[in-house]
Order: structure tokens, then sequence, then C-alpha cells
């Protein structure tokens, strides 16, 4: 499904508008409107507050003629109708929606307006782990068992049925927020209350699902006509149990042909399923004893630093390869050069954040590209559980996976977080994994 005959992708400028609805405020970030901004005739940027972008190194693009930014409140559907109803009429209009949050809104105020996006329908499946979990299991795609629980005892039941371990998280939701595992009934009346209250606060409900025995990868790719390709599988280094938090990733890992085959096959029946015909996508699976396992679809390139990764393994700009997807241009991935691979950093115990210690030793070691601090100072960081925990994240370049992988961790090593509440909230210990004791 992937052709690396000819690594570039079209450039020159198109008649197009782009429109585009908020964007990560980590990984590809602005890099996507300066993307657009080099194949569109016009760009209109919407946010719902310019601040978000503060820390992104091309803030200035916002203020620049290059693009129309309009600031208006990107959770509601009729603000997002208005604008969309202001826009020029004299050229046609691609609409991108880089960040997940903002899908639904955008996708109900495309409909009415009329403008070509995701369905409604289709933005809902997406959203809704277990309505995702239901559809695939309609079309033959492999999923974790899931059952849906509003009290403490309909999870009790679903967890005795289903089997422990069970994984209990929020229908709706990212960044690990409110996931963690039960190893028998006591811990799912200990872990409900907290599951619960996530989903609540998200609109969704608690699932409790099968637990998924293997290494987690993601699957980055670009759509065009519903036809996936591929750029490469990433692979994750998870903290330990009970929490989900990602530690580390590398790209491109090198995974059996027969596997690698695998997912580019239910790369292709999600896009049939969701009706998703352009656009980029990073699909989470689990390598079990039975095969691939798909955990989650997102209509988005991987946050965090994958963008860079990909791009730098790749030798190729892979936010020109993201517009062209968009734009329904055939995307031709180039073959692997290198390896990339980023490390997070979380404390162990939260407090209120100062800085990191360690920055000075920890960028000179080779082939660290970025070591990036994600939180503010004065900020009061909760012990980690989910990737609200984090403080910080680094990258690193290498000939090889595995070299690039050594060199991401040795940096992380060298680095330790500050705090400047009382001693006990503090960690002596540099950068362990979460749960550690």
């Amino acid at each position: 499904m992937t052709d690396s005959t000819d690594p570039a992708n079209p450039t020159e400028p198109t008649d197009r508008h782009i429109v585009i609805v908020e964007t990560l405020t980590t990984g590809s970030g602005l890099s996507v409107v300066e993307a657009a901004t080099r194949r569109a005739r016009r760009v209109t940027f919407v946010t719902r507050d310019l601040d978000r972008y503060a820390a992104d190194p091309l803030r200035g693009l916002l203020d620049s003629d290059a693009v129309d930014c309009r600031v208006r409140e990107t959770r509601s559907a009729s603000e997002l109708g208005a604008v969309f109803e202001e826009l020029p009429t004299d050229s046609p209009i691609t609409l991108i929606v880089p960040n997940e949050l903002f899908l639904l809104p955008t996708a109900v105020a495309a409909e009415k307006a009329g403008l070509p996006f995701l369905s409604v329908p289709a933005v809902r499946l997406i959203r809704d782990k277990h309505a995702f979990r239901r559809a695939c299991a309609t079309a033959g795609v492999s999923a974790p068992a899931s059952t849906a629980a509003v009290t403490v005892e309909e999870a009790v039941a679903a967890a005795e049925a289903t089997g422990y371990p069970v994984v209990l998280k929020p229908s709706i939701g990212t960044g690990s927020y409110g996931v963690v595992t039960a190893w028998d009934a006591g811990e799912v009346r200990a872990r409900f209350p907290d599951v619960l209250a996530e989903a609540e606060a998200q609109g969704g409900v608690p699932l409790v699902e099968g637990f998924l025995i293997g290494p987690v990868v993601s699957a980055e790719v670009l759509y065009t006509a519903g036809t996936p390709h591929v750029l490469g599988i990433s692979d994750r280094i998870m903290s330990e149990l009970p929490y989900f938090l990602e530690i580390a990733a590398r790209f491109p890992a090198a995974l059996a042909v027969r596997t690698h085959q695998e997912i580019e096959r239910i790369c292709g029946a999600l896009g049939a399923l969701l009706s998703y015909e352009r656009g980029p996508a990073h699909i989470e699976f689990a390598l079990t004893a039975r095969g691939p396992v798909v955990i989650e679809f997102n209509p988005r390139f991987a946050g965090r630093n994958i963008a860079s990764m990909v791009s730098a393994a790749l030798d190729w700009n892979v936010f020109d390869g993201i517009i062209a997807s968009y734009l329904g241009e055939p995307v031709r991935v180039p073959a692997p050069v290198g390896a990339a691979a980023e490390h997070a950093l979380y404390a162990r115990r939260g407090g209120r954040f100062a800085g990191i210690a360690g920055q000075e030793l920890a960028r000179r070691v080779l082939g660290v590209e970025e070591i990036r601090v994600t939180a503010r100072p004065g900020a009061t960081l909760p012990d980690a559980k989910d990737q609200r925990g984090e403080y910080g994240n680094l990258w690193c370049t290498g000939a090889t996976t595995e070299e690039a992988s050594i060199r991401a961790a040795t940096a992380a090593a060298y680095l330790r977080p500050e705090f400047d509440d009382p001693e006990p909230r503090r960690t002596s210990r540099q950068n362990p994994p979460p749960g550690a004791d």
C-alpha cells in the first residue's frame, strides 16, 4: 500500500482555501499551518485562544499576512458555523481539524454549511471508544472486548464476565486520562469512582475492557482516496501498571513483514469503516498472540515529537505530506534513511514545578535534537498517572532505531525535575518509571 519509488510530493501552490480549526499544542503544532501556507491560495486559522500557542516556535505565523486568524469559540458548532458563513467563496475549501477535541463541533458546523468534511456519525464513532469497539466487531476488525458500566456494581459484573485483569477507561478522552488496570473486584471498586469522574467530565461513560497482552505500537498513516499509506510503525515503552503512561517511543519499529502487512490491512478496513478518505491517522495497536488488535483510531498525526521523528527518519517533510493527503493528492513515501526516538519525562511524585536540572549534560549526548520543558514554573504537577504528569520530553536521532533509543534513554537519565515545595514531595531519583518505589 506504500509507494517508496519517489519521495517527492507536490509542493506547488494550489487554488485551495485551507481552513484549519485549532491544532495540537504538542507535536505537529503550528507546523501544519506553516505547511498549508506553502500549498494554498488562502489559509484561515480558527482558534478560541491565541495563548494556546504561546510556546509554539511558529506563533508569529498567526500574526503574519500569510494567515487569516479568527478568534472564535471553537467548541461551539454555532460559532464555527458563523465563521464558515463568513468565508469567501472564490476558491474551494479544504477543512482541517488536527486536534480531535474539536472534531464534533466542526463536523456539525460543516454539515450545516455544506462544506466537505467527516460526517457527524463518523466523528461520533471515532470519539466514542465503546461505539468504535462495537463497529469493529461488526466489520471483523479485532478490538478488545468492551462493556459500558455506569455503576460500580455493573463494573464488577462486567469485569467478572470479561476475566481479570481488566482495563477501566472513559469511553471518550485522550492522553490515558482515567485509564487504569484492575486485578480483582476490590481494585475495580477502589478505582471505578475516579474513572467515572473522568468519563463524566468528557461526556462519556466508564468502560470495562479486556486486558491486551503484548507490545503497544502505532501506525503513522496518510490516507488518500481511502487508501492508507503507512509511513512506518512507532513502538512504545509503557509505564508500570496500573497506569498507561507512554515513557518512550521509537521510529521506525522493525516488525515482521507479516505483522506489518496485517497492520496495513486493518488500516484499510478502518478507513472503509469510518469513511475516512483523506488526511493523517495515528492508529494504536497491541501486538497480541493472536495478531494486531486495534486500540484506537486518531484522525490526526501523532502528538509529542513523532512528526519531527518521522521527518528526520525519512529525511522528508512529513507536514508537506500531511497537507498533500488532506488535499487528496497522491502520497509517495520515501524509505527510511535513519531513525529517531523520544523519551517523556515524568516525576514519580507530584509537586510545585520549578524546572529541570541536568539539561546542560543531557544536551551533550550525541544525537539529541530537542529537550522540551512542557510544565510551567509554579505549576503543580500531579503524581504521574497519565499525560498530565509530564513535565517535559526529548528526542534524538541515530543511524538505527536502537542507537536513537539508547541516546534518548541516556539523555533522559541525566535529567530530573526540581520542585520548590517541601522536601517530602520531591524525588531524588532521575526520571524513574511512574509507580516505582
